[in-house]
């Protein structure tokens, strides 16, 4: 089985070299989010905002608040060397340039004291990656923020990735959280069911 290392590697030339995911993938991965009932039973979200080649989610993340649920984003926190979240209820203001450039909550915005907490509302978080395989398997970035933040979490999480970074063969620590579904623009993957082959 190929290394973390070597995944890594691999997927970020692969992503690197493809060209831009033209606006009719961005169209249909949306499409399928949007149908993908178990999130839209959800009162709470956590989003992401997207860097480089990942899906851009912000025409669901404000369709999210015009329903008036509650949306939160990661915020990092350099002190701590760590990601938090923080809830948003507005894009286009609530927004600034963060950590690595990624736009995250204004550092005024509260802190959401709700992660971590399994008696809240039912809550579902987007994850983006390098990679995903069907069985949940999610290759992240190698500084294990999202492994941390969402910690023993029993949330639904779903893997927000273009075709290409479905892959097999990734390698599952103790820590890794894996998710429950990817969604893709061709499809949607349920992870809780037993795979073909991974």
């Amino acid at each position: 089985m190929e290394s973390k290392e070597g995944l890594r590697k691999r997927m970020r030339s692969l992503l690197f070299a493809g060209s831009d995911c033209s606006q009719a993938q961005s169209f249909e991965l949306l499409t399928r989010l949007r149908s993908l009932s178990e999130l839209g039973s959800s009162e709470i979200l956590v989003g992401f905002l997207a860097i480089k080649q990942e899906p851009d989610l912000r025409p669901y993340l404000v369709e999210w608040l015009r329903s008036g649920r509650k949306l939160l984003l990661p915020r990092f926190v350099p002190s701590q060397g760590q990601y938090e979240l923080a809830s948003v209820t507005d894009l286009a203001r609530d927004l600034v340039p963060g950590h690595y450039g990624i736009l995250e909550p204004h550092p005024l915005l509260p802190k959401d004291i709700s992660c971590g907490t399994d008696n809240f509302p039912s809550r579902a978080w987007l994850v983006p990656g390098l990679a995903f395989s069907a069985s949940g398997a999610r290759l992240g970035r190698g500084k294990g923020y999202y492994d941390r933040l969402l910690g023993h979490s029993q949330d639904l999480i779903i893997g927000v990735c273009w075709d290409c970074q479905l892959i097999s063969g990734i390698p599952v620590l103790a820590h890794d959280v894996t998710v429950h579904f990817v969604v893709t623009e061709s499809r949607i993957i349920d992870c809780r069911q037993p795979a073909m082959s991974d």
